[in-house]
């Protein structure tokens, strides 16, 4: 797999993957995604910041975005030493392809290049699945924010509970920032 940069092109394939993501979501139990973000995904695409997992065959394996900052979720904690990975949104039809895992290796380069300490991500305090994939694969879960009435989110994170996970970057610092 490798990671490519998206564009305007890929937002109806996106768009796909979320709506089927969504549906496997509410048929395990888990909190499920609202409404397709276009808006949301094109903002980021126009920022250079959103990208996809490529199988050599051409296939799309998943997409998702990077942001530099994340106080609204993050408080404290935020002080411009992480990329933050969001709305990631895996293939159904390629589920088991390594995808998440190529994400995170891809991200941990990332971060080390750009002279960032920690690779950071939130997911619902409740996917209690996803949080046990999520330690599996290195990160550490650090606390739970349970996000109130905050302006700079969209309307579906008003009024959860996130689960917050963080892992090290091995050699950050060491490099120059590639942003």
């Amino acid at each position: 797999m490798h990671i490519a940069a998206t564009d305007p092109s890929c937002l109806p394939l996106f768009r796909e993957l979320w709506d089927a993501a969504a549906v496997f979501q509410r048929s395990i139990g888990a909190p499920a995604w609202a409404e397709f973000p276009e808006r949301i995904l094109a903002g980021d695409m126009a920022e250079g910041r959103h990208f996809m997992g490529v199988r050599d065959d051409g296939a799309c394996l998943g997409y998702f975005a990077i942001i530099w900052r994340d106080e609204a979720i993050w408080q404290q904690r935020d002080r411009d030493d992480a990329i933050y990975i969001h709305r990631m949104c895996g293939n159904a039809s390629t589920r088991g392809r390594s995808f998440t895992v190529g994400v995170f290796d891809w991200a941990m380069s990332f971060a080390a290049q750009a002279g960032r300490a920690f690779v950071r991500m939130d997911t619902w305090a409740e996917n209690a699945r996803l949080i046990a994939y999520y330690e599996r694969c290195g990160f550490v879960r650090i606390g739970t924010r349970v996000i109130g009435d905050e302006p700079r989110l969209p309307p579906h994170y008003q009024g959860i509970s996130l689960a917050l996970f963080e892992n090290a970057v091995p050699d950050a610092g060491r490099r120059g920032a590639a942003r």
